[in-house]
């Protein structure tokens, strides 16, 4: 029974904690709004996922330039779009004094912050345009690095290094948090084209974001910001496009397909200890029928017909199944709210889900179970003659 009693708590468990981390995941990306758009660079003739893949591996896409951006932005053609920013990230060391962090920093244009609606300054400002394009060297700092080089002084006015290059600190991000392992306070924030020429050494973007007036022209900003892409990358066949205009629900589509996904083959291992607990159950009962030969004769010799038989040892394996199946589901849901307290002690936002689709079919399967893998005891047991079942001892 300990088997059932595993393989149903593992499934409840998984399938719990998998749809609570893809609401987690949705409800961070719906934080962007329900109205942005993503355009990302893409290997020519693959799809996105494979693109992805190919990224991942080392393929370097540089089609993607600041002045596609800028062709976007363009009010009189896309009359619907609100605002557009181009950005990049990378990791880079950041010192004052002897003071030292390792600090994950976002380098963007001055339309960021009307992209990431989250992103509020605390203290002093956030760059201007002249100032990104000026190759200025500002930065303005999340409240942990803040913390961690100056405590409670004011660090307006101040000069770090990121990357043994002098910034100075011109505003303070409000605290946000952590999302997953994603700590937004241990971030700085630096022009576009300053870190471009003087810490990356590259002229090419990875992606920029778009903020539409509403959320009803998705089809269309997708159609003409791609006809423009086109125009401006010399390319005559969408199927070699180099990029990849995605809106906010083709983001949240993924993350459901993949986080699905994931959630199915975890499953399917998960039942794998179903699978060992129905064999359990099968020894169970076959050491069982041993230990009640004597009983099973003296049942048959009263009147006992072979289907009596073959229905008490099915049934009482179905029994055993089933109570392994209700501790199971128990076991799960109390496990699984215990991982939700554990992962909102780290201040995440995590739901606690309880899957009752996970729920019905685990209990199902383990009672199937208990069927499927009794059947072959009980069939042992009725086959048994009773004189010589009499005899046993």
């Amino acid at each position: 029974m300990l088997g059932i009693v595993i393989g149903v708590a593992a499934v409840v468990v998984i399938v719990s904690v998998g749809q609570g981390l893809k609401v987690l995941i949705v409800n961070q990306i719906n934080v962007f709004g329900e109205n942005m758009m993503s355009v990302q660079v893409k290997v020519p003739g693959s799809d996105y996922e494979a693109s992805m893949r190919s990224m991942v591996e080392g393929v370097t896409i540089t089609t993607l330039k600041y002045g596609d951006v800028e062709a976007v932005r363009n009010k009189k053609r896309f009359p619907y779009i609100k605002s557009v920013s181009g950005y990049s990230a990378g990791m880079e060391w950041a010192t004052y004094r002897e003071k030292e962090k390792q600090v994950m920093f976002i380098a963007s244009d001055a339309y960021y912050p009307e992209i990431d609606g989250q992103l509020k300054i605390a203290r002093g400002r956030y760059f201007t345009n002249e100032e990104e394009r000026g190759v200025a060297k500002v930065t303005v700092i999340g409240s942990a690095v803040a913390k961690k080089f100056f405590g409670d002084q004011n660090p307006i006015g101040k000069q770090i290094k990121i990357k043994k290059i002098n910034f100075k600190v011109i505003g303070v991000a409000a605290d946000r948090g952590m999302v997953m392992t994603f700590d937004y306070d241990n971030l700085v924030y630096i022009p576009l084209k300053t870190a471009q020429k003087l810490i990356t050494g590259i002229d090419h973007l990875v992606e920029f974001a778009i903020v539409m007036e509403d959320n009803q022209h998705f089809a269309q900003a997708k159609a003409e910001i791609s006809r423009l892409l086109r125009e401006r990358h010399n390319i005559s066949d969408p199927a070699k496009d180099d990029f990849e205009v995605m809106s906010m629900d083709q983001i949240v589509e993924i993350v459901n397909t993949v986080t699905g996904v994931i959630s199915l083959l975890l499953g399917l291992l998960a039942a794998i200890s179903l699978t060992v607990g129905g064999v359990g159950i099968m020894n169970i009962m076959l050491v069982i029928v041993a230990e009640r030969t004597r009983e099973i004769g003296l049942r048959k010799a009263l009147g006992a017909k072979r289907k009596d038989i073959m229905n008490q040892f099915v049934l009482e394996a179905a029994l055993i199944s089933v109570l392994g199946g209700i501790v199971g589901i128990i076991s799960g849901i109390v496990f699984s709210f215990l991982v939700t307290l554990a992962v909102r002690a780290y201040n995440f936002d995590w739901p606690f889900v309880v899957s009752i689709e996970a729920i019905i079919i685990s209990f199902v399967v383990a009672a199937g179970f208990g069927i499927i893998f009794g059947w072959y005891p009980a069939n042992k047991a009725a086959k048994l003659n009773a004189i010589e079942a009499l005899r046993y001892e």
